[in-house]
C-alpha cells in the first residue's frame, strides 16, 4: 500500500471503476485508494471514536473499507464504506445475533430515545430494519422483509416502537435474524473535488453517530442542559388559563398523557397549560421553578423548550421555543386539542411529544 502522503482524495476514477464490467486495474486502484482512505481516516478520528472502533481495514472479497469494534468485524457493531460509481456510502451495521440481541435490550427498555437518537442524525441518514431468515442447517441467513426500510421522516415514534418489538420477537428465534443498517450517502462528484477535505467531512458524520453507538452499548447519555433562569419564568408569571383536560395517571418513573383544548393565548404566545398536580413530575427539587424539556413534533426535536412553575397559581406551564412555536400556530386553531405525552428517558431527560386530537 502507498503511504498517505500520497493520498489525495477519492477522486471520480475511484468511483467511476466499480460501474467497468472486467477492469480489475481500475477496481485495484479504487480498492488501494479506500485502504488509504480508510487508514488515514481512523488515524484521525476523535479519540471517543477511536475508542468504539480501534479496528480499521478492507475486504477485498466484498470490496469495502471498514472501521470496527472487534477483530472478527461482523461480530458486533462497525462502519462500512461502499463506493458506487455515482456515491460513497456509509453504513453502521449490526448483524451479529448476540450483539443485536443485547442492543434491542436497550432499545426496548427506552424506544424513544432510540427512536430520537436514530431520527436526530437527519433526513441525509436512511434506515433499514431487516428480517432475515435462517436455515437451520447451514446457518446461511437470506432476506426475508424488511420490517423497516426509509427515510428518517417515515420513521414516526410508534412505527419506530412497533418494529423494535417485532425485531426483538423475531431475533429470540434460531430462525430470524433482524440487522440493522443506518446509511449516508455521499454523492460521488461532490467527494471527487474535496481532495482530503473528504477526511474531515466524513469525520463529522461519524461523530453524529456516538450517542446511538453509546446507546446501543448500554452507555447512558449525558445529560441535558440545565433549566433556564428563574427571571425568565417570572416574566410571564402573571398570564394564567385554566385547561380543560383529559388525562391519564401520572407515573413518576415513566410519565402521562395530557390532553388539553387550544385557547388563544396559547397560540400568540407559544405555550400549553397543565394543572398544577403535574409539577412534581417535571420539579428537580422543592425549589426548582423551571426546567428544560425536549419537545418531539412533527418528526423533529426540539431542545430549546421549557416547563415553567407559574408561582401565582402553581399552574405548570410548556414554553415553546420561536421553531415550535410556528410549527403550532401553522398546525392549531382556538378549539382544537393537543396531546402531550410527556416521558421521562433513562438519563433523567423529560421529553414531550405533541400531536393534534382529532
Amino acid at each position: 500500500m502507498t503511504t498517505g502522503q500520497s493520498f489525495s482524495g477519492l477522486t471520480m476514477p475511484v468511483f467511476a471503476a466499480f460501474g467497468w464490467a472486467g477492469q480489475e486495474a481500475a477496481v485495484n486502484f479504487a480498492l488501494e485508494q479506500l485502504e488509504q482512505f480508510i487508514h488515514l481516516l481512523h488515524a484521525r478520528l476523535p479519540r471517543a471514536l477511536h475508542a468504539e472502533f480501534p479496528h480499521a481495514g478492507i475486504s477485498r472479497t466484498n470490496r469495502t473499507v471498514y472501521l470496527a469494534a472487534s477483530e472478527d468485524v461482523e461480530s458486533d457493531l462497525h462502519i462500512i464504506f461502499i463506493a458506487r460509481p455515482v456515491s460513497l456510502e456509509m453504513q453502521l451495521v449490526l448483524t451479529d445475533k448476540k450483539a443485536l440481541a443485547k442492543a434491542l435490550k436497550f432499545a426496548e427498555k427506552q424506544p424513544l430515545m432510540a427512536h430520537r437518537l436514530i431520527t436526530e442524525l437527519g433526513m441525509d441518514w436512511s434506515f433499514r430494519l431487516q428480517q432475515m431468515q435462517v436455515d437451520e442447517d447451514s446457518g446461511e441467513a437470506s432476506h426475508y422483509v424488511d420490517l423497516f426500510k426509509d427515510d428518517m421522516v417515515k420513521l414516526d415514534e410508534d412505527t419506530a416502537v412497533a418494529v423494535i418489538n417485532k425485531a426483538i420477537y423475531l431475533n429470540s428465534e434460531d430462525k430470524w435474524l433482524t440487522p440493522i443498517y443506518l446509511s449516508r450517502r455521499f454523492n460521488a462528484e461532490q467527494i471527487s473535488f474535496m481532495g482530503q477535505v473528504v477526511l474531515d467531512v466524513v469525520t463529522k458524520e461519524l461523530e453524529k453517530l456516538v450517542p446511538l453507538i453509546h446507546f446501543l452499548n448500554g452507555q447512558r447519555a449525558a445529560k441535558g442542559a440545565k433549566s433556564k433562569s428563574k427571571a425568565r419564568v417570572r416574566s410571564q408569571a402573571a398570564v394564567v388559563l385554566e385547561p380543560t383536560v383529559t388525562s391519564t395517571a401520572i407515573d413518576p418513573e415513566t410519565g402521562f398523557i395530557f390532553v388539553t383544548d387550544i385557547k388563544p393565548l396559547y397560540l400568540r404566545k407559544g405555550f400549553v397549560n397543565m394543572s398544577p398536580e403535574y409539577w412534581d413530575f417535571f420539579a428537580v427539587s422543592a425549589r426548582t421553578e423551571t426546567r428544560s424539556v425536549t419537545v418531539y413534533y412533527d418528526g423533529i426535536y426540539d431542545k430549546d423548550c421549557s416547563v415553567w412553575r407559574i408561582q401565582s397559581s402553581d399552574m405548570v406551564r410548556l414554553v415553546f421555543s420561536p421553531s415550535v412555536h410556528h410549527w403550532f400556530e401553522d398546525h392549531f386553531e382556538q378549539g382544537d386539542h393537543i396531546q402531550l405525552a410527556v416521558k421521562r428517558l433513562d438519563n433523567d431527560e423529560i421529553q414531550v411529544s405533541l400531536r393534534p386530537v382529532e
